[in-house]
């Protein structure tokens, strides 16, 4: 088990349903979290510059440590130190297998 510096809680989320509904219509799928998986989280970006029609939002990219286990996630949402830090989409998931940890670029 790798020695990982907790610092927070990754939730997979996890995709059900969806496909054709009985009227031949498409159904949108749901999501539920998963079970929560503690992690240590890094922020590669974050900043409060992004703005369309007027609208503003936050530009933000994270790395996440996790022991290794299987992970096979698209989605997540993160929490650190109690803090959400929101809804983001999997990039990248890379075995470490020095350190037996799991890097999880977001």
């Amino acid at each position: 088990m790798a020695v990982i510096v907790v610092n927070g809680i990754i939730y997979p989320i996890i995709k059900t349903g969806g496909g054709i509904d009985e009227n031949g219509n498409p159904a949108q799928p749901s999501e539920t979290f998963g079970e929560p998986i503690p992690c240590r989280i890094k922020t590669n970006k974050r900043n409060n510059l992004g703005k369309v029609d007027g609208n503003r939002f936050v530009v933000a990219s994270y790395e996440v440590l996790i022991d290794i286990q299987p992970f096979s996630a698209n989605k997540v949402k993160l929490e650190r130190l109690g803090n959400n830090l929101g809804n983001f989409s999997v990039i990248s998931t890379d075995p470490l297998d020095v350190v037996k940890a799991i890097r999880i670029l977001v």
